[in-house]
């Protein structure tokens, strides 16, 4: 029998069309173990045939779930195969469900210790001000996170946080965790040199820089104490100051421009006349603040902004 070149082609076409396709097949476990918040098919299953590479490193799900425990179904599996590969024949077999959780690992009490420390070394403000010490510190016991996730482990503080005393960091596995894996907390006292008086500052006077020294001292036992002389220089004492103790924020605040008893220039203002005379402060006096004065040449107590030092503004 002879047969042509066309009719050849045809039956060999015929052929291969009706053979069977070669099929994946992938066989499901029961239960599975991952290391971070993505499942790939090659965590939950077996994977046989000749897309064995391609379907293995196909994702599944991602979820923050997964740390809780999550079960996937065989029906979702095929899924999620079909909607990436739909050229592809494959056979589910195994498992009708798989269990699929995080394969957690025990971090270390040192470990956890040694983030923390670090942590408030980068944070401190006052890192470059005084030496730190960290002492009692607070670790909770059997502290797991998922395998393959210490590279993510931060230590968190309130933006509020002033590294003095009894202070708290939230660990977390990267900067957008909303759950914290613990908390750690310690005692942080700051040896730094501050300013306190060489001798006892009565109340009103003004701080001066020879009335200041310096001295090394905790001021985690000073929260709101100044730090900077800079920062005592010109201010009034609103109380008596001790020698050798730190100056606190609240013992002290910006000299009024008007003393009360000063001797001020008063301007007395219209829209077409300006009038200058002499007043005595019967009170001190902050910028824009309105005081009473008594006008030296009239004796009437009036009253005026104070608008500089030493001088008032009246309006008429």
């Amino acid at each position: 029998m002879r047969y042509t070149l066309p009719a050849i082609f045809i039956v060999l076409l015929t052929f291969s069309s009706a053979m069977p396709v070669s099929a994946d097949t992938v066989v499901l476990n029961e239960k599975a173990y991952v290391s971070c918040d993505r499942i790939y098919l090659r965590d939950i299953g077996v994977v046989q045939g000749p897309n064995k590479q391609e379907l293995s490193s196909l994702c599944l799900l991602r979820s923050t779930s997964i740390a809780e425990g999550i079960n996937l179904s065989s029906d979702y599996v095929e899924k999620k195969i079909r909607e990436s590969h739909p050229e592809m024949q494959v056979t589910m077999k195994g498992s009708p469900n798989v269990y699929v959780c995080q394969k957690l690992v025990k971090i270390s009490a040192e470990e956890l210790e040694t983030i923390y420390r670090n942590a408030v070394m980068r944070s401190s403000q006052w890192k470059d001000k005084g030496k730190i010490i960290i002492e009692d510190v607070k670790i909770p016991a059997n502290v797991s996170i998922p395998e393959g996730a210490k590279d993510l482990i931060q230590a968190k503080f309130s933006p509020q946080e002033d590294f003095l005393g009894l202070t708290t960091a939230a660990i977390i596995l990267g900067s957008d965790a909303l759950t914290p894996v613990c908390r750690i907390s310690a005692k942080i006292k700051v040896i730094a040199e501050v300013p306190v008086p060489k001798a006892k500052i009565p109340r009103r006077a003004i701080i001066s820089d020879a009335s200041l020294v310096m001295r090394a001292t905790d001021i985690s036992a000073y929260p709101n104490a100044l730090v900077d002389k800079k920062e005592c220089l010109g201010m009034r004492a609103k109380t008596v100051l001790q020698e050798g103790k730190p100056i606190l924020k609240s013992n002290v605040e910006q000299p009024p421009l008007v003393n009360r008893g000063d001797f001020v220039f008063i301007e007395a203002r219209s829209d077409v006349l300006m009038i200058q005379d002499r007043g005595i402060a019967l009170k001190d006096g902050y910028i824009h603040e309105r005081i009473p004065v008594r006008n030296v040449t009239s004796g009437r107590q009036i009253y005026g902004t104070v608008i500089a030092p030493l001088q008032v503004e009246v309006t008429f």
